[in-house]
């Protein structure tokens, strides 16, 4: 090893390098000898004067005593000129743990004895204890930016300047994988996040703020802001926790949402349930065809109001696990064979042929299965019962070419595109953005009578949100509709094999 130098030079450089060192030590010698030989040329030309001793003996003397004050005071500062030189290029390197590493072929040119042996073993002392303490400070560093990182919920630092100085895994897929170095104001735009982050920032006390964040789907969060000890010189200045209360609000307003629509979609059924009973119990007591025709309604409106409550039931779980996308990768030509067998024989009963059509090569898709399988058992049922008796339903999966603007992926992101396509009567334009609204229908009276629920694309459309997909529904008067589900494909996943089914 040589030097600890921010270049290193070449071999004449060193010697050009070292050259005023050595003058430096010489001079610095010099004036030494020049001190110690003052004494001894006292005694000397004393000696001479008082005719003890001639003057070219007295002179020889003299010069004899400033050269070996010279020998040995060099020796002395050549060792102290190694030292500084070697403290003066710790100084000026970036990386100390690098100029430590170095120290023993800085420190070669020094003796094994004398002042300034003493002094580089001090130094070497010195220098163990202070690699052991940014050892450790390297250790306590990696340990909090590992805690930070695995917090589940975002978490920004902020510094100084209002700029993002660190942010958690949680944090950046939130808000974007290029977030640090950015202005806060350009990853959060809520006012009173931001004054409360100048506050904490001038050194005031900071606070909760609740804000609600729309993409890439709609969360609510309690934003924690507090002040952190700063001494001005970089660093965080600022702390974000965001905690998400989305389940919680989810889970209030699911409250509200069952009791009024829950109550007034099981008030017809109930109340045709206890008329009934009523009816059976009095008039109709010792009648056995009106018995045997009240019962069957009663049977229906019963099922009724099943469907109803399990239709509510995987709604709510679904919206409470909205905002956790599902990560398996999952091969969609099972799951579509799957559907299709199980409702062939109620697309049969009304004289109608589901067809299946799939890519050849089919890429597979990220998401649940289950709820996969739910989506295009919705749509499929839906076509079999609003299709018209003696057409063809297609149920087909592709690789999209191009995905709608509302998918959260980009017009750039990879998705697989299911469709199912009905020749029914179709739906008027403008009843098509309110579809996936809870219970709304476009003909009340027939969707009670084919058993519907109102909640089967407001499933469909909470599915798609939490695969981080979309949902294109078009539809003409008179010919039929059309529902295209887009889900991502999972990169780098084996292809699944298709075919084209009847």
């Amino acid at each position: 090893m040589t030097e600890v130098r921010p270049t290193p030079p070449s071999a004449d450089g060193d010697r050009a390098a070292r050259r005023p060192s050595e003058v430096s030590v010489r001079m610095a010698a010099a004036r030494a000898a020049a001190i110690l030989t003052v004494p001894a040329a006292a005694v000397f030309l004393g000696l001479v004067a008082v005719g003890e001793l001639s003057p070219w003996h007295g002179l020889g003397g003299v010069a004899v005593t400033a050269a070996a004050s010279f020998l040995l005071v060099r020796r002395h500062h050549a060792d102290l000129a190694v030292l500084r030189r070697h403290l003066d290029n710790r100084a000026g390197v970036d990386d100390p743990r690098s100029a430590i590493a170095e120290r023993r072929s800085a420190l070669a040119g020094i003796g094994e004895v004398g002042a300034a042996s003493e002094l580089a073993l001090a130094l070497e002392r010195a220098d163990r204890r202070a690699q052991d303490w940014i050892d450790r400070l390297a250790q306590r560093s990696q340990a909090q930016a590992l805690v930070i990182e695995t917090i589940p919920d975002p978490l920004l630092l902020i510094d100084a300047r209002g700029r993002v100085d660190q942010a958690n895994g949680a944090a950046r897929r939130q808000f974007g994988q290029q977030i640090v170095d950015r202005d806060l104001s350009t990853v959060i735009r809520h006012p009173d996040v931001l004054a409360t982050v100048r506050r904490a920032l001038a050194g005031e006390a900071g606070g909760d703020v609740e804000i609600a964040i729309a993409a890439p789907v709609e969360r609510v969060f309690n934003v924690r802001i507090e002040a952190l000890a700063s001494d001005g010189r970089g660093g965080a200045a600022a702390l974000m926790l965001f905690v998400d209360l989305s389940a919680i609000r989810r889970a209030e307003q699911m409250r509200v949402d069952f009791v009024a629509n829950v109550s007034h979609e099981l008030r017809t059924p109930l109340a045709t349930l206890l008329g009934f009973i009523e009816t059976l119990q009095g008039p109709a007591r010792d009648d056995p065809d009106a018995r045997d025709r009240f019962l069957e309604i009663m049977k229906s409106q019963g099922h009724r109001m099943s469907r109803l409550v399990q239709d509510l039931l995987s709604l709510s779980r679904i919206e409470t696990n909205e905002h956790q996308p599902p990560s398996d990768r999952i091969a969609l030509l099972p799951v579509l064979e799957g559907v299709k067998a199980t409702l062939d024989l109620e697309a049969r009963r009304k004289d109608m042929r589901v067809r299946l059509e799939v890519d050849a090569v089919l890429p597979a898709v990220v998401g649940a299965e289950d709820e996969l399988a739910q989506v295009v058992q919705n749509l499929l049922d839906n076509a079999i019962k609003y299709g018209r008796p003696g057409t063809e339903i297609t149920l087909s999966a592709r690789r999209a070419d191009r995905v709608p603007a509302s998918f959260p992926g980009g017009p750039t992101g990879k998705a697989v595109a299911i469709a199912v396509r009905d020749r029914g009567d179709g739906i008027a334009p403008q009843h098509v953005p309110r579809l996936t609204e809870r219970f709304y229908r476009v003909d009340a009276a027939r969707s009670r009578d084919l058993g519907g629920t109102g909640l089967g694309l407001a499933i469909v459309k909470h599915i798609v949100s939490r695969h981080r997909g979309a949902l294109g529904i078009q539809s003409t008067p008179g010919e039929g509709s059309l529902f295209t589900v887009y889900i991502p494909a999972a990169d780098g996943a084996a292809p699944a094999r298709g075919a084209t089914a009847a």
